[in-house]
């Protein structure tokens, strides 16, 4: 009983109406508002597409349809095969290296505006992705015979 009317009293006071500004601040309501509404609208026209695709649509699955086919063809040995470690090793060294050229964009529009240390820090970063290069490429990695 205590604790229900001191959190009434806490949450009823003018102090803390006043010090928050929670009825009057009309800065909320016009800039959320918007958001809440676009909300509500995009959540109720998912559900609408949902339901409607729903009963809509016939349910009727068909043999051909249940079918398991590999590229319109029909299924041939065992789909659980042994790849190569070779796609992994490429794939691996593609993701590396492209995703450190992507740190070239950044550096290449910036390029007039960066000091000494910016422009030789980025130097030194394209040496070790040569450095790295050149040994999957001596290692063997990037071959593919």
């Amino acid at each position: 009983m205590g604790i229900n009317l001191f959190v009434k009293n806490f949450l009823i006071s003018n102090n803390y109406i006043e010090q928050f500004n929670l009825l009057n601040n009309s800065s909320i309501r016009e800039e959320y508002l918007g958001i809440l509404i676009y909300f509500c609208f995009a959540l109720f026209l998912s559900l609408l597409i949902i339901v409607l695709s729903y009963f809509l649509v016939t349910q009727i699955p068909e043999t051909e349809k249940l079918s398991t086919y590999e590229c319109g063809f029909e299924a041939y040995g065992d789909t659980r095969g042994k790849f190569n470690v070779r796609f992994y090793i490429i794939a691996i060294l593609f993701i590396l290296f492209d995703i450190e050229i992507i740190f070239l964009a950044p550096w290449c529009s910036s390029i007039s505006q960066l000091n000494l240390l910016g422009f030789w820090s980025m130097v030194e970063f394209l040496v070790e992705l040569g450095i790295g290069f050149i040994y999957a490429w001596c290692v063997g990695a990037i071959e593919w015979s």
